[in-house]
């Protein structure tokens, strides 16, 4: 039971509760508006890294890292212009500005920052040398960077440089390129710098010749960074690499070839094996062609454009071969719809090949057998046929081995009828003969 003495205030409280929507509410009590703080601008150092671990997704395959990439190059530059002058005293933001600028950002970002004249809390040589390498002034980079150590500069920021001057001395000295970029990959582990040091690794140890290497190198790359960004184009660089190495040329070198792709992994091998297929075929080597395109179709699922590519290559590898039939058909029933574009226009030449070598030879005529018959009707009634009679050729130096006319030696026999009835019927037979051969 509700005591008395409380009965009032609850009463009240409900009419309060009660009271009509259309009741006119309270004046509204006045408030006074308070600027907004300022948005605390990032440091320069920690700009760097959001770009940098967005790359890192790039490296392995983020197809929306990747598009979002330019946009946020875009605002860590103009987050640069808004940085005070002091803030590139710290050294960790004066290593963000070139690790950003050999990373992708433009290099009039540093660029500003060197001719500004504020204080730089990083060597300017080493800036320097980035803005001479990006602007393609390369004997001024390597000047700068003469006494610039990846090892000692150390991080991100070493792993980029050691890059950059790999790039630099690779023409004149693969080795100390090949050095420099497994230094790169060594301070840089799992990065998009890894990726790149690896990527051109190993076309590097190709060029040079260093089969091994380049073996190892390239199981490396496909193992780590298979689904990067940039693993197709790879993949194809790679495939033309080994055929300038002319794995192959025949069917005993590309047996190597497909000892070394076993360590790949299935997606690659198909890829790679699709890609000599293709090349093999264009350049006339069928059984090569054949045997990639096999190779390919095991490692394709079932009904994939990759199948279809793989059936289409080992099919018409066998155009000209004994297994002719069934190559035609096969090729009859491929889908162009499945096919890429450059592979639709080979398919058009292929089957046009087919028909030609499908056409049946031509067989010169036998002479009507109505027009012997009247050849013989006219020898037998001792009638002469009007026919041209072929006339022998002799070279100029070597006459026929018989007595000219006007020859002293020279005595034709005198023609009997038979004779002639035999002469008109040899000549007509030469006649039909040289039209047959026409």
């Amino acid at each position: 039971m509700i005591r008395p003495s409380f009965r009032l205030p609850l009463a009240l409280a409900c009419l309060l509760a009660a009271a009509p929507a259309s009741a006119q509410p309270d004046p509204p009590v006045p408030t006074v508006e308070t600027p907004a703080a300022p948005a605390a601008v990032p440091e320069p150092y920690a700009l760097v890294r959001t770009l940098q671990a967005l790359q890192e997704r790039v490296a392995h395959g983020d197809v929306e890292a990747h598009r979002a990439q330019r946009a946020l190059i875009g605002r860590i530059a103009l987050g640069f212009e808004a940085a005070p002058p002091s803030a590139w005293a710290d050294a960790r933001n004066a290593r963000a500005a070139i690790a950003f600028v050999l990373g992708g950002g433009p290099p009039q970002s540093l660029e500003a920052i060197l001719a500004s004249g504020a204080e730089f809390g990083a060597p300017r040589t080493l800036a320097q040398g980035a803005l001479a390498f990006l602007q393609g002034r390369e004997v001024e980079a390597r000047e700068a960077w003469r006494e610039a150590d990846p090892l000692t500069v150390g991080g991100m920021l070493g792993g980029q440089l050691a890059l950059a001057q790999s790039a630099l001395a690779v023409r004149e000295d693969p080795a100390e390129a090949m050095r420099l970029l497994a230094v790169a990959r060594l301070l840089a582990p799992g990065t998009l710098i890894e990726e790149a040091a690896l990527r051109r690794e190993v076309f590097v140890a190709g060029q040079s010749g260093e089969v091994e290497r380049l073996e190892f190198l390239a199981i490396q790359y496909l193992r780590r960074f298979r689904h990067s960004i940039y693993a197709g184009n790879f993949r194809q660089r790679f495939a033309t690499l080994l055929t300038a190495l002319d794995f192959h040329g025949d069917l005993d070198r590309f047996g190597r070839l497909e000892a070394m792709l076993e360590r790949f992994d299935g997606e690659s091998r198909r890829d790679l094996y699709l890609f000599f297929a293709r090349h093999s075929l264009v350049h006339g080597r069928p059984e090569v062609a054949r045997r990639a395109a096999t190779l390919a179709h095991g490692l394709a699922a079932g009904d994939s454009d990759a199948e279809w590519r793989a059936t289409f290559y080992a099919a018409a590898s066998q155009v000209t071969t004994d297994r002719f039939a069934l190559a035609a058909e096969t090729l009859a029933d491929v889908d162009p719809a499945r096919l890429p574009a450059p592979d639709v226009a080979l398919l058009e030449t292929v089957i046009d090949l087919a028909v030609q070598v499908g056409a049946p030879i031509p067989i010169a005529e036998e002479p009507p057998t109505d027009v012997i018959e009247d050849l013989v009707e006219a020898v037998a009634d001792g009638e002469t046929p009007e026919v041209e009679t072929p006339v022998a050729d002799f070279p100029a130096d070597a006459a026929p081995d018989v007595p000219a006319p006007d020859d002293p030696a020279f005595a034709p026999p005198e023609a009997t009828p038979a004779m002639r009835r035999a002469e008109a019927a040899l000549a007509a037979i030469d006649a039909l003969l040289t039209e047959a051969r026409r």
